[in-house]
């Protein structure tokens, strides 16, 4: 592998097509490339590589590193995306994450989103209707053609209808953010489904929460898997207010069967644990009931779903609060990681969440200090079952499957004397061999 390209959506609440930007945001990268250690052989390159970050559309490089395992910090303030590069030595197992962290206004609240590649299709699973909620997709297109996207939106009554999300055109090495409340109105439980047209786009959802004037926080949901009749979503940390949401994209209507799993194994879901879900909508599942603790929550059904989850955390009297949503992940049957730190962006708390559905699994789980002491251990997984690991101080984490697959999650937390604010950051497999982009010509 030569190279890797990684994009980040930028401050998400900038930019917006004809909304005047309300206030500054301060978006910070964090990348890093995959300690040699944790790379299978044939991943291992010798010589030089560079890691480094980049504007969409072009703003120069913000910034670049040599060295393995050290993490690049890159703090974004304008209506850019970020390109993330790696090149050479360092392109093999290259990560990045943006998190933001606003600790007072009405945009308090910690967010996270896992940077990378375009693709032509995307499910978006996020957003609600209470009064306050703003909702806001970005899209980033790193090639070098124009490429047109539809933004369809499923709700609990069917298809919303609506032509505003059609035709978005987002230029060449450039970004488009869409407010979309244009396209899914009062629809309380959306889930979207993005496709394009003569190219590909990377796609974030943007969910904050201003409940008249007291900020209920926010959170980026990123791409969960494809529709599929089985899936799990990892880093489920119910301690308060929390929901699944599951789609049925087809023409069929499906009956969904949901569990929680645990670290002691599976468990019933208090309520609605078989419902029927129409074709082409949404249903949202009621989690708030569930003893606080850390759940993945596993979903079945005898058609191809799609789902995600959220978790609240309040304060008792009814102060500020924050919100974070987790997506279902495709089983990690290679190596996966996320930069966690940089000198200057260190959180008070951090856990690896590993999920094993239906089999005993066996992972390494590899971590790298900010001195870039590279430390690994053995986790086994059971059957049906989660593990959890401390991450607090480490600047990275990695995880290779050597046994079975598992699905993965990491939670960040911080507090401030208004309650806890907390982001979750579903993993997914890091590219080892490299993927040409499709070119295509331009026709007027």
């Amino acid at each position: 592998m030569t190279s890797a390209e990684l994009v980040c959506p930028g401050p998400e609440t900038l930019g917006m097509s004809g909304v005047a930007d309300a206030h500054a945001q301060t978006a910070t990268v964090l990348s890093a490339a995959a300690p040699e250690a944790v790379l299978p052989p044939n991943a291992r390159q010798a010589g030089d590589g560079v890691l480094a970050t980049s504007g969409l559309p072009a703003g120069g490089t913000w910034g670049r590193t040599a060295s393995r395992g050290a993490v690049l910090e890159s703090p974004v303030t304008v209506p850019q995306s970020v390109l993330v590069t790696g090149s050479a030595a360092l392109a093999a197992g290259a990560v990045a994450t943006q998190r933001t962290l606003a600790t007072r206004g009405d945009d308090r609240g910690l967010t996270t989103a896992t940077c990378g590649p375009a693709a032509a299709e995307a499910w978006l699973v996020g957003g609600g209707a209470e009064p306050g909620r703003r909702k806001r997709v970005v899209l980033t297109n790193p090639g070098p053609n124009p490429v047109t996207v539809d933004l369809d939106v499923l709700g609990a009554g069917g298809p919303v209808g609506s032509a505003n999300g059609h035709g978005v055109v987002v230029a060449p090495y450039a970004r488009t953010a869409v407010l979309l409340d244009a396209v899914s109105g009062t629809e309380a439980s959306p889930v979207v489904h993005v496709t394009t047209h003569g190219g590909e786009v990377q796609a974030v959802l943007n969910d904050s929460w201003l409940d008249g004037v007291v900020p209920r926080g926010g959170d980026d949901a990123v791409a969960s898997a494809a529709p599929a009749p089985e899936q799990v979503v990892p880093g489920v940390a119910v301690d308060g207010p929390a929901r699944l949401r599951v789609a049925v994209p087809g023409d069929v209507e499906g009956i969904v069967q949901t569990r929680v799993l645990t670290a002691t194994g599976p468990k019933p879901v208090p309520a609605d644990a078989v419902v029927r879900v129409a074709g082409h909508s949404t249903r949202d599942i009621d989690l708030g009931a569930l003893p606080p603790d850390a759940y993945a929550v596993q979903v079945r059904a005898d058609v191809p779903v799609v789902a995600g989850a959220v978790v609240e955390r309040r304060s008792k009297d009814n102060g500020p609060s924050d919100l974070a949503w987790t997506t279902a992940t495709t089983p990690l049957d290679g190596l996966a990681g996320m930069a966690l730190a940089s000198p200057s962006s260190t959180l008070p708390g951090a856990e690896l969440q590993l999920v094993s559905a239906g089999h005993p699994s066996t992972v390494t789980v590899t971590t790298v200090s900010p001195a870039g002491a590279v430390t690994s251990q053995t986790v086994d997984v059971p059957a049906d079952a989660l593990t959890r690991t401390a991450l607090t101080g480490a600047a990275s984490v990695w995880v290779a499957a050597t046994k079975g697959a598992v699905r993965a999650a990491v939670t960040t937390w911080t507090s401030d004397p208004s309650g806890v604010m907390l982001s979750v950051t579903p993993l997914s497999g890091v590219p080892l061999t490299m993927t040409p982009a499709t070119v295509r010509e331009a026709r007027d």
